[in-house]
């Protein structure tokens, strides 16, 4: 019985402990160590080589795949390059990330896995962005535009579990990359 006490708080404080900076999730700047609006040789994006991407006219998506766990589908990392708002065209920069890993988290402790409401508790009532078809069912996207954050769900309810966190620049308009990004997640390379 007296064990237990400490064991408890131990791991309280362990599920509790704040995120390193590898984890941490900053809205309208960074997903871990991928900083976006810089160059993708800038980024601190994977240094292997993708496991699926597709890109044309200056815009790319890019996904790598992590190990496969002993149930469910393998995590995601997947990036959006563009020309950055009112750029010249010569020059690309990470404008969208987008992880499935419950890995990742910010600050004040959601991730991917936490709840709907919990995640209303912390930015209100996001509006409803759109919804996509992956491999799996449809997805609910959640956007706190001007903060850079989004949230994709599974549902609709309050009980419904983020499936992924996506970090964009603030105040980037919706529409012009969830369109995209919902037929590249249906229709690029599968994990296997």
């Amino acid at each position: 019985m007296t064990l237990r006490l400490p064991l408890l708080l131990l791991a309280t404080f362990l599920l509790s402990a704040a995120p390193t900076p590898r984890q941490l999730v900053v809205p309208g700047r960074s997903l871990g160590q991928v900083q976006l609006g810089l160059a993708p040789a800038a980024a601190h994006l994977p240094t292997t080589p993708p496991n699926s991407s597709d890109g044309a006219m200056g815009k790319a998506w890019v996904s790598w795949y992590g190990p496969r766990p002993a149930h469910g589908a393998p995590t995601e990392l997947d990036v959006y390059t563009a020309t950055p708002p009112g750029g010249d065209g010569s020059h690309r920069s990470v404008q969208v990330v987008r992880a499935t890993s419950p890995y990742f988290q910010l600050a004040n402790g959601l991730h991917t896995g936490s709840n709907l409401r919990s995640i209303r508790a912390a930015y209100g009532a996001l509006p409803l962005a759109t919804t996509y078809s992956v491999p799996g069912g449809v997805r609910y996207l959640y956007d706190a535009g001007a903060k850079g954050i989004a949230f994709e769900t599974n549902g609709k309810a309050p009980d419904s579990k983020c499936t992924a966190l996506i970090v964009h620049l603030p105040k980037l308009a919706a529409k012009r990359f969830y369109i995209s990004m919902g037929q590249y997640l249906h229709n690029r390379t599968k994990p296997r």
